[in-house]
């Protein structure tokens, strides 16, 4: 596993080691359980501005919006508007949607596992783990540089526009395999040499699918289940099959001035690993923090994830400036090995939980989005700083902490599918989350009027406790 072994400059971190290795009883080092995953107590914080915001991403076009706030123990959530325009039902808060990009957290979440597991690393050879896969590159690409579009592979979400709306219903009822999609990035030329630069790009984690499907030897929605939906007690969220979503779900639409055409029923096969998942408000803000607090990646490997590149993102993860000032830096105990997530009847981690082992594994800033790769300014991070998460504490006998984060950021990703609009972004400790969702997105992504609202929504959110 590659390690990296960062130096600490900061005083503050420097008191905080030299008080765990002198045995100080002030200073401690929170377990992974020590958050409950589901807050169970009704929130008191106010909550006038943000269903103000939120209305006004209705007013903005949006039929419904949603959004749930964590902070610690506490949480409130809230839907406005309608879950279909034909039938006028209200929206609510437990009904799925299409999370389109907030996938590639999860699918990083289980590209780290194998890696955990020794299955690969980082810095392996793509082609060497799935021969042929990424024919005619320039160069060796690594694992590494798919999880953080350093590659250079072009998008093939390119090559699938509609010419027209006429087009529109037979691009997205079209199923294809992952090969397939990969192929149309394949066919056109690459951004630039792997490693030499930074394109958001959704091929990459199709790449990612394929390799996971090579070394567990089934179907990523079965990676996805036994690895990360099961564990975590995640009963709304998978990777669906064909066109339809869950039972109750919501309509997603895509909108043009006064035009709302209903785009809902898709080919999950078109965003497959890049953005193809289904799931609820809630249950995203679950994932999420069972991710940053150390339940599904090993915390040395989540420090790396939250490591951020000049573009402000790091292993399938993206960041924006925190709402609230920098506080204390967010440590894990140092671990190396695979996680324990199963949630027990309360909410919460038990300790004696294990990851299933699939069958093969027994027998061995503007928002990135699917349709404008251009539009991530608002993500990028300006002037970072030293990525110092993944620094790892040391002690006379060996790692004893990791780092998680940066103060001053929180993490999590923005999802742009057709019809559908997400993001979710968490402290680096867990306890301070958002987690919003609107059912329209426009021709032009970089465009969305309703994109300023959710930022000015979420940055609310976060810093209902500062």
């Amino acid at each position: 596993m590659t390690r990296r072994i960062l130096q600490r400059s900061a005083a503050a971190l420097a008191m905080v080691l030299a008080g765990v290795l002198a045995g100080c009883s002030d200073v401690s080092i929170p377990s992974p359980t020590a958050l409950p995953l589901r807050p169970t107590e009704v929130a008191d914080f106010e909550t006038v501005e943000l269903v103000e915001l939120l209305q006004q991403l209705v007013d903005a076009g949006a039929p419904a919006a949603l959004i749930e706030v964590r902070n610690g123990e506490e949480v409130w959530s809230e839907a406005l508007g309608v879950a279909s325009l034909k039938s006028e039902l209200p929206a609510a808060t437990n009904q799925t949607f299409r999370i389109a990009s907030l996938t590639k957290p999860m699918v990083a979440a289980i590209v780290l596992q194998l890696v955990a597991e020794d299955e690969f690393e980082l810095d392996s050879s793509v082609d060497e783990l799935v021969p042929g896969v990424l024919g005619g590159a320039p160069a060796e690409v690594t694992v590494r540089q798919l999880l953080n579009h350093t590659s250079g592979l072009p998008e093939y979400v390119d090559a699938l526009q509609p010419a027209g709306p006429r087009d529109l219903d037979t691009m997205l009822r079209t199923p294809h395999t992952d090969a397939e999609l990969l192929a149309l990035a394949l066919a056109q030329p690459w951004l630039f040499a792997p490693g030499e630069g930074f394109a958001y790009s959704n091929s990459n984690y199709i790449a990612l699918t394929m390799l996971i499907e090579q070394v567990t030897g089934v179907p990523l929605a079965e990676s996805l289940r036994v690895r990360i939906t099961e564990p975590l007690g995640l009963a709304n969220t998978s990777l669906p099959e064909g066109e339809q979503l869950g039972d109750s779900h919501l309509r997603g639409y895509w909108v043009e001035d006064q035009l709302r055409v209903d785009v809902t029923d898709q080919q999950s096969s078109l965003w497959s690993g890049a953005g193809g998942v289904e799931s609820t408000i809630g249950e995203i803000a679950t994932f999420e923090r069972a991710l940053v607090t150390g339940r599904v990646v090993p915390s040395e490997l989540l420090g790396e994830m939250l490591a951020l590149g000049a573009d402000g993102y790091g292993l399938g993860m993206q960041a924006r400036v925190d709402s609230c000032p920098p506080g204390d830096a967010a440590l894990l105990p140092f671990a190396e090995g695979l996680p324990t997530a199963g949630p027990d009847a309360t909410g919460t981690a038990t300790a004696e939980a294990t990851v299933p082992e699939t069958e093969a594994a027994t027998e061995e800033a503007e928002p990135f989005d699917e349709f404008d790769p251009e539009a991530t300014e608002s993500v990028r991070v300006t002037n970072p700083p030293e990525p110092t998460s993944g620094s790892l504490m040391q002690s006379g006998e060996g790692p004893l902490a990791v780092q998680i984060g940066e103060p001053g950021y929180v993490y999590g990703h923005i999802g742009s599918g057709l019809g559908y609009r997400s993001l979710t972004f968490t402290s680096p400790d867990g306890v301070r989350q958002v987690t919003i969702a609107w059912t329209a997105s426009p021709s032009d992504y970089g465009a969305d009027p309703r994109m300023p609202i959710a930022y000015a929504l979420a940055d609310a959110a976060l810093s209902v406790r500062c």
